[in-house]
């Protein structure tokens, strides 16, 4: 088999191949014989945020994040052979996006007139994987806390011979079983939502209706603390069916974590030009900086101090999954404000 020509590498501007690869929503890319990046395609542009015409006259390494790999798919290509595996691609931000890649050389002829790469994003199952293992340690530790507190409380309850006492003490005990059942429910959703990683895509959601129509369920289910908002404005944003319960799962927060006398809470919507920012402020006890991280599962002390519950990292774990975020700042003059970004389409 022969490969061409630097000098022919005009054969592969026709249009039959840019029709055909531009026809898919995988990104993918043609370069030259010399492995010079000749076309993009749209889906490629989207995955490694470059603008049309950018990687055109580039070598093919410019987005490769691993250089083992990329002379890997060298050395077959160069054989006249295909290639396909795990592939680690680098955005023009330089941040790296894991997936499987296809490679193979594009033969006229029989002459290598070029190749082609396919890239499949898998950075849905990297965040499945990595969300696992955190619910994992989560269920395991938090669960097995609550489970002992619990042991704890029923023992003393049969030790004790006040009848006041014993009520008290049954009464913690159905309090964490019901924590217990919560987090469940919480744990539940989350593999819902891991589940359908492989899968899912987001699409235009009207923040507004959701709020609505999740405030009327957390005023129902916590009548005695007082929620604070305005007409929320009508914006679209990027999401799912789960925007709901992470948005609820935050709610919750503010009120079970609340040791104000008379809890408040209140809900805002700040819309800008490609994002929009829901903010739920509370009156409670706020959140030392030191543990901002630790709330959300994103870290741990040790072995034995992990993140302070299941609600927080599935909240967490969704808006990461709309490319938004999460975080907490101080309340003026008591309380904390969790902020959550979503992107506008």
């Amino acid at each position: 088999m022969e490969w061409s020509s630097d000098d022919d590498k005009h054969r592969l501007d026709g249009d039959v191949y840019r029709e055909a690869f531009r026809s898919t929503e995988a990104p993918a890319l043609i370069a030259d014989p010399n492995f010079v990046i000749r076309d993009v395609n749209p889906g490629c542009l989207d995955l490694l945020g470059y603008e049309s015409g950018e990687l055109v006259g580039e070598s093919a390494a410019t987005i490769a994040g691993d250089d083992r790999i990329y002379e890997d798919v060298v050395e077959h290509l160069s054989r006249g052979e295909t290639w396909t595996g795990r592939f680690i691609a680098q955005t023009k931000a330089g941040a790296n996006v894991f997936g499987r890649g296809f490679a193979a050389p594009i033969i006229a002829d029989s002459t290598v007139e070029g190749v082609i790469a396919i890239f499949v994003d898998t950075a849905k199952q990297q965040q499945y994987e990595n969300a696992s293992e955190v619910l994992n340690r989560l269920l395991r530790h938090d669960l097995r806390n609550e489970l002992n507190v619990m042991y704890g409380h029923i023992q003393r309850a049969q030790s004790e011979s006040s009848i006041d006492e014993v009520t008290e003490s049954l009464e913690k005990a159905q309090d964490k079983i019901l924590e217990i059942v919560h987090k469940s429910e919480r744990a539940r959703d989350l593999r819902n939502l891991l589940e359908r990683s492989y899968s899912a895509s987001n699409r235009p959601v009207r923040l507004d209706i959701v709020l609505n129509n999740t405030l009327v369920e957390v005023m129902q289910q916590y009548p005695d603390a007082e929620f604070k908002f305005q007409v929320f404005p009508e914006v679209i944003v990027r999401a799912d069916d789960l925007l709901a319960t992470a948005i609820e799962a935050v709610l919750e927060n503010a009120v079970t974590h609340n040791d104000a006398d008379d809890p408040v809470v209140r809900v805002s919507v700040e819309v800008h030009d490609d994002h929009v920012i829901l903010a739920i402020a509370d009156n409670g006890p706020g959140v030392p900086e030191s543990q901002r991280d630790l709330i959300f599962g994103r870290e741990e002390y040790d072995q034995l101090h992990h993140g302070t519950g299941i609600s927080l990292f599935f909240a967490d774990s969704v808006f990461d999954s709309y490319d938004g975020e999460i975080w907490v700042e101080d309340n003026d003059p008591r309380g904390a404000i969790f902020k959550m970004r979503l992107e506008r389409p």
